[in-house]
């Protein structure tokens, strides 16, 4: 009977601890944002059309945007975003073109289902470079779907979707080398817009970088991919945010736009 509680002690308790406080984690977190998301998202966003074929200039580099709202440039005074800043600092050093597949309100599924498309694994196929962004609607959606039920639920929900974003940028991942297995692949890390102080704030805080901690462990598997850190650049500033106080601003992006440019090779 020692032995048997002795074990029991040893394994099965901190396990039990360590599901309740996951439990514990998540809803804390659905609670602190429940109330600053505002209203339930909608119907998933509309695919995007095909690319139209590219005609490239000898020495011409390519750069290849995918992902959400932030990969489009949503809240950039000047429709830019990180993708055109990061193109321009090409510009800057020789040809180069921009082709931006981003989608406004596109989960990482949404994402995947754009990256496996014939010819957009033809664009990776010749890109120089490629940027992703996904995973920040899969969190606020997990958050917004159901607020009407309880915190457990929305615990499992939000667990439920943090494996399954890792799981979906490991495909695209996956996918990318496939169609091009040299060119750098920079995977944007999530954010907090929220704020926030106190246990609430502390909350949003870890859940996000464990969601990047998700997507950094997927990237591990892929040489040459490499996760840019943005979560200190606007963790207490809302002057980087556009006034949905969500997306960054012009002033955010050009910060992720430097990032980008620190982890990519000398280009």
């Amino acid at each position: 009977m020692a032995r048997i509680t002795s074990r029991w002690l040893l394994w099965r308790l901190p396990a039990l601890v360590a599901c309740a406080a996951g439990i514990l984690f998540a809803a804390g977190f659905w609670l602190a944002l429940r109330g600053t998301l505002g209203d339930p998202i909608g119907e998933p966003p509309p695919a995007p059309a095909p690319p139209a074929p590219i005609s490239r200039k000898s020495g011409q580099r390519l750069l290849l945007v995918l992902g959400d709202s932030l990969a489009r440039g949503t809240g950039d005074e000047n429709g830019g975003g990180f993708a055109l800043d990061t193109l321009e600092a090409w510009k800057k050093r020789g040809p180069a073109q921009l082709v931006n597949l981003g989608v406004n309100g596109a989960e990482s599924a949404d994402v995947l289902a754009v990256a496996e498309k014939p010819n957009v694994k033809s664009l990776a196929a010749s890109a120089d470079a490629i940027l992703l962004s996904a995973g920040g609607n899969d969190l606020s959606h997990a958050v917004t779907r159901d607020v009407s039920g309880s915190p457990v639920e929305a615990a499992a929900r939000i667990e439920k979707a943090r494996i399954a974003y890792a799981a979906n940028v490991g495909k695209i991942l996956a996918g990318l080398r496939e169609a091009n297995a040299k060119c750098p692949i920079a995977l944007i890390g999530l954010y907090n817009p929220f704020g926030g102080a106190g246990p609430e704030g502390s909350l949003v805080r870890a859940v996000l970088l464990e969601w990047t901690g998700s997507a950094e462990r997927a990237a591990l598997a892929f040489a040459d991919v490499r996760v840019v850190p943005t979560f200190d650049l606007f963790d207490g500033r809302p002057d980087r945010l556009a006034a949905d106080r969500f997306h960054p601003n012009g002033k955010g992006y050009a910060l992720i736009a430097e990032r980008i440019l620190q982890v990519l090779p000398d280009n």
